[in-house]
């Protein structure tokens, strides 16, 4: 069953100690609680169930996390990759930044090589000697809130309501840990970054990049229509959007990307779609799915539908659970429909 409020607020206590008394010798364990976060809303639910994580799903997430980061920073004298270790450079950065080396700037692609899995593997050899043991020490002393601190194996299993925690509160979480680990990052790079460069862009955003790439397979599904009033798409007014908004969950996957006219995606912003147009992404997706699958991956961009529509489950869970509204069309908002369940559990 869920954990109670009590529950849930000492939970969020226990994650505060993590960040503010840990001690962090790299920005692993940062990067191990946002994976934390992340796999909770893509494979978790609402039950207060245990949920079960190989290290190698969350060594794929290290990847994603660091590929961006593996960039090398631009400064006035000259660009250099950013720090993330108090000593030597951070082990999974040096692995992820060769591979980026060796087979391109491009993750989506990378996800698609025969080498991938042998990154996944270096990288995972990493996260189960480093931080999967040690994320949970403050001190002398071990919280252990978040799974069983055995020490050893190659899986952990959140504990009862700590999925469930994940899920509740992942944009506030998300936001504590990004945070956290920038001033982790500024503070091993003052010689070059100084006080004032702003880094969570740097760090975090999006590889907006590719999303030119997804516009034709849209516009040919779309009939070249906006997705959500329907009228004519023109090339100047024609923009990807995430229908599950991006400041929601910060994660391009493939089947979560409509094409709108500049019109409705202004108006739209990080707002969620009422059912009616779930509905309609929804009955898209069925129809379509296979086929936007197989056009992303010609450009190089993974598209999985089942993680689609698992991160749209826990959004209209977390909006029907906050009595929020939901953006229908212009500035018209409305109450969420509870058939949205109906759509989204088919």
């Amino acid at each position: 069953m869920p954990p109670t409020a009590d529950e849930q607020i000492h939970f969020l206590v226990k994650l505060q100690r993590l960040l503010d008394e840990g001690q962090f010798v790299a920005s692993y364990k940062f990067a191990l609680l946002l994976a934390l976060a992340d796999l909770s809303v893509e494979s978790g639910d609402d039950t207060g169930a245990t949920l079960t994580l190989s290290v190698e799903i969350i060594a794929e997430k290290f990847i994603q996390y660091y590929w961006r980061q593996v960039v090398p920073y631009p400064t006035p004298a000259q660009a250099r990759v950013l720090q993330q270790n108090t000593g030597k450079q951070a082990a999974i950065l040096n692995t992820v930044r060769d591979a980026r080396g060796r087979y391109g700037d491009s993750l989506p692609a990378m996800l698609n090589r025969p080498s991938w899995k042998l990154l996944v593997r270096e990288v995972a050899a990493v996260v189960r000697v480093m931080p999967l043991w040690k994320l949970q020490t403050v001190g002398q002393e071990c919280l252990d809130f978040l799974y069983e601190n055995s020490g050893l194996g190659r899986k952990i299993e959140l504990r009862p309501g700590v999925a469930y925690c994940f899920r509740k509160f992942h944009g506030l979480i998300s936001d504590l840990v990004r945070g956290a680990w920038v001033r982790f990052v500024r503070q091993q790079n003052m010689d070059v970054l100084g006080e004032t460069a702003d880094l969570n862009e740097f760090l975090f955003g999006s590889e907006r990049a590719s999303l030119s790439a997804v516009r034709p397979v849209l516009m040919e599904i779309q009939g070249g229509a906006c997705f959500y009033c329907g009228s004519g798409l023109k090339p100047m007014n024609t923009e990807v959007d995430h229908f599950i908004a991006w400041a929601r969950y910060p994660v391009d996957l493939g089947h979560n990307f409509v094409l709108a006219d500049r019109a409705c995606n202004g108006k739209k912003r990080d707002r969620l779609p009422a059912v009616f147009h779930l509905a309609a992404w929804t009955k898209r997706n069925e129809r379509f799915g296979a086929q936007i699958r197989a056009g992303l991956k010609e450009r190089g961009i993974v598209a999985e539908l089942a993680a689609s529509n698992q991160v749209a489950h826990w959004a209209y869970a977390q909006a029907e659970a906050a009595n929020a509204l939901t953006w229908a069309r212009a500035d018209e908002m409305v109450a969420l429909d509870a058939r949205w369940r109906n759509l989204l559990d088919a």
